[in-house]
């Protein structure tokens, strides 16, 4: 696993360095999206994810998303990172906040929901909820990561696609961690377009070693 899977693992699962691995991706399948109107997030939006696990721990990450850019800010020890994947340009970089420094990383699609917007995922309709002032929708998932990572268990959706409440269980290889995760100071709109570039003056950085 390269440094950057490390920290990302770090980042959603520090405690639990299970879950996570920037290496999955979004299977769009468009067609199979568009009979089923089931997908990534239809809107802009950024909100804090609050994944905890079975022993009360928790970890914070923010997200920004937008359809061809998402980045993700955590704590790593004394330092904030944030990872901007770029989709229209192809291509990923990390940037740390108090080094200001930058360094290039492999471009790849995340996937902050364990496959649970793939459209080939398995979901049934449990009820219509209220959840923080919004209407949203309760499935029962299982959903399966390219990584081959399964998460079982449930999902709170709005009317946006935004996914705002998981718990389940996510299973890797033999090991398996209960998980929620819960979306915290959720805004819909515009993302500032300035989270997505590198700072002129930040130092470019020497390669994260694999």
């Amino acid at each position: 696993m390269s440094r950057l899977a490390t920290q990302a693992a770090g980042l959603l699962l520090p405690l639990f360095a299970l879950l996570a691995v920037p290496g999955m991706v979004f299977a769009q399948d468009k067609t199979a999206e568009a009979k089923t109107g089931w997908g990534p997030p239809t809107v802009s939006y950024s909100a804090d994810m609050v994944f905890t696990n079975d022993r009360g721990r928790s970890r914070t990450a923010r997200l920004y998303y937008t359809a061809k850019r998402q980045r993700l800010e955590y704590s790593a020890g004394k330092e904030i990172v944030a990872i901007v994947f770029d989709h229209a340009a192809n291509r990923a970089y990390q940037l740390l906040l108090n080094g200001r420094g930058w360094r290039p990383v492999r471009a790849i699609k995340p996937q902050f929901n364990f496959g649970m917007s793939d459209p080939a995922s398995k979901r049934e309709k449990v009820a219509e909820e209220r959840m923080a002032g919004m209407t949203v929708i309760k499935y029962r998932v299982t959903s399966k990561t390219s990584v081959g990572d399964i998460f079982e268990g449930f999902g709170w959706v709005d009317k946006n696609r935004i996914i705002v409440k998981m718990v389940g269980k996510v299973t890797r290889g033999k090991r398996s961690q209960k998980l929620t995760m819960v979306l915290q100071k959720l805004k819909i709109g515009a993302v500032d377009p300035s989270l997505f570039v590198v700072p002129k003056e930040y130092k470019k950085l020497p390669p994260l070693k694999k």
